[in-house]
This record gives structure tokens, sequence and C-alpha cells, in this order.
């Protein structure tokens, strides 16, 4: 498994994308998840950015392991011209996965709606999906989602992802495993070596196992060492390889009231570092 670390951090601190990218590389992390909103927003990479980035990626021999397609809506909206606004952000980051080379896209699986019946939005997510899958297919690119820990999430558990993939029935729609929403939701090791062999990336962040923070990866309280294991000897690696693509364990973080006063370079460092004395599993 190949550690990656996302642009999250810089964006959130106001850094350009393209300096994100450069200060990645200076810590000698080559697998990146590119925010695909704010700093990495479609219409914020004007042609002239976008040929920058693509150099700094190639200077730096960088690979984007993932695009993080956080779009504004609810792709489980009963409103058509909702889901088609979202339909049409995706169309603008397939664009950028062709431009950037990168694998696979994450999205978000969808969110329950006041008023509109539980199945009804569930299959709105599963249409979409599907579509979403079939636009992927084109572009070469994998398609994957995470379970959301909060109460009004469509997908908040390991149960409901195995759910929605077993619904959606696509070969390119994978399971990307959040370990800071696994710990939060409760789920165990057991849990995350049943959907080791649909999961094609994870994400490394902390928590106390109470609060949604994305803190600085051994900082908390999230089992890091089991879930990463679980994951590892359960058939994850051997799907990437036949996919043709590393396994990755992007670092996604943010800066926090215990990391004020850092930079994001300086807490993905630490992380980094947490990685290299306690996970040998996972290789830069």
């Amino acid at each position: 498994m190949k550690l990656g670390a996302g642009t999250y951090a810089w964006s959130a601190a106001g850094y350009v994308m393209e300096d994100a990218l450069r200060e990645i590389a200076a810590l000698g992390i080559r697998y990146v998840d590119m925010l695909g909103c704010d700093h990495g927003h479609p219409g914020v990479l004007t042609a002239v950015k976008r040929k920058d980035i693509a150099r700094i990626i190639d200077d730096h021999d960088l690979h984007i392991s993932s695009i993080l397609a956080l779009y504004d809506g609810n792709i489980a909206s009963a409103l058509s011209r909702e889901r088609a606004d979202i339909l049409d952000y995706m169309h603008r980051i397939f664009d950028l996965c062709g431009e950037f080379a990168a694998d696979q896209i994450l999205y978000k699986p969808g969110d329950k709606i006041i008023g509109l019946p539980y199945d009804a939005a569930w299959e709105n997510s599963v249409a979409f999906t599907r579509k979403t899958a079939d636009m992927a297919r084109g572009y070469g690119v994998l398609i994957t989602f995470e379970l959301v820990p909060r109460p009004f999430a469509l997908v908040q558990t390991i149960a409901e992802m195995e759910r929605m993939l077993d619904d959606v029935g696509c070969e390119n729609v994978f399971a990307n495993l959040d370990l800071g929403h696994v710990a939060l939701v409760r789920d165990s090791a057991a849990d995350c070596a049943r959907i080791a062999p649909c999961t094609v990336h994870l994400h490394l962040n902390d928590n106390d196992t109470y609060v949604h923070t994305n803190d600085v990866v051994g900082s908390g309280s999230v089992p890091m060492e089991a879930y990463v294991a679980a994951v590892c000897k359960n058939g994850a690696e051997g799907t990437c390889a036949s996919l043709g693509i590393p396994l990755v364990a992007g670092i996604e973080i943010e800066l926090t009231e215990d990391t004020a006063g850092k930079t994001p370079a300086e807490i993905t460092r630490m992380s980094r570092d947490y990685v290299r004395d306690h996970l040998p599993s996972i290789t830069i």
C-alpha cells in the first residue's frame, strides 16, 4: 500500500493547488488526492493553471490517485434539475481526470431528505451512481464513495456501503474507506475485512471516536493499525492489482484547535511520520 496526501488542508488554509502539490512533493509523497472543489474546482482551474498543474505533476513525478468530487447539492434529491447540475459538475471533474491522469473519483452518496421517503432517496442515489459509472467508463476512471458519519447521510456504515455496491451493480464502482469515519460509526476491523475486496482507496485521519475532526494521524483514538491490517490482509491490494492501480492510503486531515499555528505541510509531515513508524504496510 502506498502513502498519499490530500490537498484539502492546503485549500482550507488558502493555498492554491500549485503550491499544495509542490509542498506534498517536498514531503516525499508521490500520490495525491486532489480536491475537486475550492482551490481545485473546475471553474477555478483556468487553462493556464491546468497547464501549470500538469507541469508540476510531471516535474515532481506525482500521481493523482483520486479527485474528490465534493459537489454542491444532493444526488438523492427529488429535484431533477439539482441532479442534472451535479451531473454537469461530474462531467467537468472527469475532464480533469483526463488532463491529470487521475485513477478515480470520490463522490458523496447523498443525504436523506425531509418529506421524501428513504427508499426513494436511496433509489435516486443508486440511479445517479449508475449514470456516473457509465460516464466513467469513457474516461477509464473508477468511481468510489465513502460512508458519512452523520445522521442525515444515506450511507452511514460499512453495511450500507455494501448494500449500495450491490444495488448499483457496476464493475467500476468501489469503496473508499475513511478510517476516521469508520471509527465514528463504531464499525470494526472485521467490518473492514469484509468490504476489503471491494476497496480501492483509504483515507487516513484521526479523532476521539466521538467528534469528526480529521486530526493528525496517530493523535486520536482510531484503531488505525487494526483497520489497516484488516484491509491489507483481505483482498484490497489484490483488487487494485487486477485493476492496474496501486492501493493508496491518503492522509486527509485539516487544521484544528490542537494544531493551530501549524501549516498544512507540518501536520501532514506529522501524519507521515506516524505512518512510517507505526504502519509499516504503508510505504512512500
